[in-house]
């Protein structure tokens, strides 16, 4: 059962959404990594499976414990996600997945233009049933009136994680620190121990326009975090690696490439084919400055770059494995990274 003293030990939110990349990286970590990390996972379609309880028993399958909620995106919804948005008997129908389920928290339906009532009653209903419950919010200042009274309605504040979701926020660190700021500031005034975890991503949809054949990206949501004060201040979460915008998918040509996770930026190596491919990217990435052979024993993503510096692996001469190894190391970079304090040096207030 997840309890309030496991949200007061929460360090990282990795938040996925239940596509088989993202799954797959998450599956291939370490266990004590497993042990520690309680993810937030959107159900939305996996692979061929489209129906939200076929989903959720497949998160379940791979991920020990979780926050769960639902992705209403169009491209990525499964096909009867609109019967557990219905608001009556408090989103009975979502509340009722997950009865029996003590390591699987629903989140909180909160939907724009929604029925306030219902979502309050939901939430003292998912505190009830479960000790604890989290509420996403995508939508900032317009969401604010709705998490406020959620801090009023439970029996105990310690008993919410509060998730303020800024979505893509690359080149954006300035106006989101400000918002979160405003919005941290505006729930401890209800009440001063409010918990939030502030998630952002910087991965972009494309790599291309930063570096044809080698790049680096900065993960602008470790400086977003650090802006707004660090761990004394809120959670740090983010999207693991993945843009975290919805967009419609199309078919097209790829170029190989493999991205290499490091505690505050990522690093990719892209060749065509024609120049060695796979092969190449990985014998690059392993020349680098960059490269910890160490780490190959604590990510199965890194593991995957050294093996195929010699030949490609089965399953890996497309991008989507590439992905999960992606999504691996990212998430016992950050792990690793959280198991650390470094804030005793600030002295923020918010």
């Amino acid at each position: 059962m997840i309890t309030s003293n496991d949200l007061d030990s929460i360090k990282y939110l990795p938040c996925l959404r239940s596509r088989r990349a993202e799954l797959r990286g998450y599956r291939e970590l370490r266990q004590s990594t497993k042990d520690d990390l309680i993810p937030l996972i959107s159900l939305g379609k996996l692979g061929t499976t489209s129906g939200v309880q076929q989903v959720l028993d497949a998160v379940k399958s791979i991920v020990p414990r979780a926050f769960i909620d639902i992705n209403s995106n169009s491209h990525q919804h499964c096909a009867n996600f609109s019967e557990y948005l219905d608001p009556a008997g408090s989103y009975a129908a979502w509340r009722d997945l997950f009865n029996g389920s003590e390591n699987y928290i629903p989140t909180a339906v909160l939907e724009q233009g929604g029925n306030v009532r219902s979502y309050i009653r939901q939430v003292i209903e998912i505190e009830r049933r479960h000790g604890v419950v989290a509420i996403r919010s995508r939508n900032g200042a317009h969401d604010l009136p709705a998490l406020q009274a959620a801090i009023s309605a439970v029996d105990d504040v310690n008993n919410i994680l509060f998730v303020l979701d800024f979505g893509y926020i690359r080149g954006a660190i300035a106006p989101r620190e400000s918002e979160a700021r405003r919005l941290i500031s505006a729930l401890r005034t209800i009440d001063p121990v409010a918990r939030v975890a502030v998630v952002g991503s910087s991965y972009p949809r494309s790599v291309a326009a930063y570096g044809e054949e080698n790049g680096v990206l900065e993960i602008e949501e470790r400086e977003l975090h650090a802006q707004i004060g660090g761990d004394r201040v809120a959670i740090y979460g983010d999207h693991s690696s993945i843009f975290s915008e919805p967009f419609e998918p199309s078919i097209s040509r790829y170029v190989p490439r493999i991205d290499y996770c490091l505690e505050d930026s990522w690093i990719y190596r892209r060749y065509r084919e024609s120049a060695g491919g796979y092969v190449q990217c990985a014998r690059s990435i392993i020349q680098s400055p960059d490269w910890d052979p160490a780490f190959t024993q604590l990510s199965w993503g890194a593991a995957k770059i050294e093996e195929t510096s010699v030949s490609v692996p089965a399953g890996f001469a497309a991008p989507a494995n590439w992905i999960a190894a992606r999504v691996n190391m990212h998430i016992e970079r950050q792990h690793i990274v959280s198991q650390v304090n470094d804030d005793d040096d600030f002295d923020i207030d918010i």
